[in-house]
């Protein structure tokens, strides 16, 4: 037995309590097929992302029904198969669609939902550090030559108004206790990274590639509430660690 269960907004998880009743109003039917030999494997696709919890709950509670098999296909290992399977992926109705790449930006948002917090609580104090110093520390140019990020734009955008906040970003990555936001954070980096190595020549200047990923980001607007202005941040925070980018020779 096939299902979908398709949510208008993105950025919903399958561990949400809403995805768990509709599953739920299913258990009857699904007994009932169980039970008249009719529904030996049951599989439910959903656009929402799908925790590992989650999957553990969900499943467990669908093959108490009476299954053999029981599995929940969440946005994640959909994306995975579209990007693996480019036959499937042109027969969908959106396969004129020029847009260059696309990421689940969940992980993402949550890091930047932690980081947020994080900064409020010690008053932006990163900010008060000078940016030139830091860059003097840390930064190659080298980095920008090679994935020609001009130097207008280093200057103009990054350095005011990002680098003031990566000392605080780094420091709260960094801290053990938050290293479930560490995890997410290189996972994010991890699948962002590999994305911009196939589709670079989708590109001019790594200058397009930022408000690109921003504007992937920032479609989650709901999740991102008061907190957009980090989107940037942190995704030129990425760069400047050599998280995303090609790194300098």
């Amino acid at each position: 037995m096939l299902q979908a269960k398709h949510v208008q907004q993105p950025g919903h998880s399958c561990s949400d309590g809403a995805f768990a009743k509709l599953l739920k109003d299913e258990h009857a039917k699904i007994k009932r097929l169980c039970k008249d030999g009719l529904c030996d494997h049951y599989m439910v696709f959903t656009n929402r992302r799908l925790p590992a919890g989650a999957d553990e709950k969900l499943v467990k509670s669908l093959r108490a029904l009476g299954p053999s098999t029981a599995h929940v296909i969440g946005v994640e290992r959909i994306h995975m198969a579209l990007d693996q399977d480019q036959a499937i992926a042109a027969e969908l109705p959106n396969r004129f669609d020029t847009t260059a790449f696309r990421f689940d930006p969940s992980d993402l948002i949550e890091v930047i939902g932690a980081v947020h917090e994080y900064a409020g609580a010690v008053h932006h104090a990163g900010e008060q550090q000078g940016a030139t110093d830091f860059e003097r520390k840390n930064v190659r140019n080298e980095k920008n030559r090679v994935n020609g990020l001009s130097q207008e734009f280093w200057n103009d955008v990054v350095v005011p108004n990002s680098m003031p906040h990566f000392e605080n970003i780094r420091d709260f990555l960094s801290n053990p206790r938050n290293r479930e936001i560490r995890d997410l954070y290189e996972d994010a980096a991890d699948e962002i990274r590999q994305k911009i190595a196939a589709y670079r020549a989708d590109f001019g200047s790594f200058d397009k590639v930022f408000p690109f990923l921003y504007d992937q980001v920032q479609q989650q607007r709901g999740a991102l509430r008061g907190k957009r202005r980090m989107v940037s941040i942190l995704l030129h925070y990425m760069y400047f660690m050599c998280d995303i980018g090609a790194k300098a020779a």
